[in-house]
């Protein structure tokens, strides 16, 4: 099946394309979400980070770390799930939470250790949906463990975790949404199940129309929240800074998917790397933060002079909307 031959019927297949080039003409393969789907971010400026090679095996699940409760207005990410991907415009930072899909994240890892994303490409962009990055099934299979490149088991959600924050109960796709630690989480109480969800700057990987096929590449949600993937892809984390960065990514075909046609220096991931112990920490605001409770409030109940007309109030409120900012200090 080609890009052309992809529909909204098949939204999550990956294909076969004979038409994309990287610098030249070459036969590859697809990992793609095929259907065209902005919140307010508060990004820190950028901090010093320094490369790092921490040799994590691809089959190490991380212990999951948490804060001392779930009551602090500030989740500090830790520095070894914090990435950064280096491109032409700027960085792009990641914090990655290993309780939302923990072997995606050790791959996800694995493969930043490895050097895999380094000279690689977001090379499937489509304006208001994702940036999909990786080597498109373009990369040299001999140079890493064949361990690190098979598929993973989907990891769409997890138990139900006790750092979870409920902030919403009549969401139009989960029983109830909120955070765990900032990162945005569908939650499902009477089945004890939490998922990760596709709210601007959130990360994922990409597979094929089967389920257990994510392996290397991965995307990230650009712009108005492609709910309906929710419970269907392993989310691993959200952009902490630089979706501004993305932004500025060279745009794909959309005859082909949003695959580009020629790849540039501009669409390049420079380098990839996970940040050491002594670079600046990244934090997460928790909805118990005041300034997240005034904002959600007038959401919920127009309480500002500007509106004049609550006659729905109170009404309920998007997560993707509304959420919590990120920074590189607690304040």
């Amino acid at each position: 099946m080609t890009i052309n031959q992809l529909s909204a019927s098949n939204p999550l297949a990956c294909s076969k394309s004979q038409h994309a080039k990287r610098f030249s003409v070459i036969k590859t393969s697809i990992k793609a979400l095929c259907l065209l789907s902005l919140a307010n971010f508060s990004f820190a400026s950028e901090p010093q980070t320094n490369p790092v090679n921490s040799q994590i095996s691809s089959d190490t699940v991380e212990k999951t770390p948490a804060i001392a409760s779930n009551t602090a207005s500030w989740y500090q990410v830790p520095q070894s799930n914090t990435v950064t991907f280096k491109t032409a415009y700027g960085d792009v930072v990641i914090a990655l939470h290993p309780a939302l899909a923990p072997k995606h994240v050790a791959r996800f890892k694995s493969l930043i250790d490895a050097g895999f994303y380094n000279e690689q490409a977001f090379y499937r962009v489509v304006d208001g949906f994702v940036a999909q990055a990786g080597s498109n099934d373009t990369h040299d299979a001999s140079k890493f463990p064949p361990k690190l490149l098979k598929p993973i088991n989907a990891e769409f959600t997890q138990p139900l975790n006790s750092n979870v924050n409920v902030v919403e109960s009549k969401d139009m796709f989960a029983p109830n949404t909120g955070f765990l630690d900032g990162f945005p989480i569908g939650i499902d109480k009477s089945r004890k199940e939490m998922w990760g969800l596709h709210c601007p700057g959130v990360v994922a990987f990409a597979r094929n129309s089967e389920k257990d096929t994510a392996s290397t590449e991965f995307y990230i949600v650009i712009g108005q929240a492609p709910r309906h993937l929710d419970r269907n892809m392993s989310v691993v984390g959200r952009v902490v800074q630089g979706m501004d960065i993305l932004q500025k990514l060279p745009r794909g075909n959309l005859d082909r998917g949003g695959v580009l046609d020629d790849l540039t220096q501009e669409s390049k991931i420079k380098q990839a790397f996970i940040h050491t112990s002594n670079a600046t920490p990244y934090f997460l605001q928790t909805p118990h933060h005041e300034e997240y409770k005034k904002r959600v409030n007038t959401g919920k109940t127009l309480d500002n002079p500007f509106f004049h007309d609550i006659t729905y109030g109170p009404r309920p409120i998007d997560v993707c909307y509304y959420q919590t900012k990120t920074s590189n200090k607690a304040w």
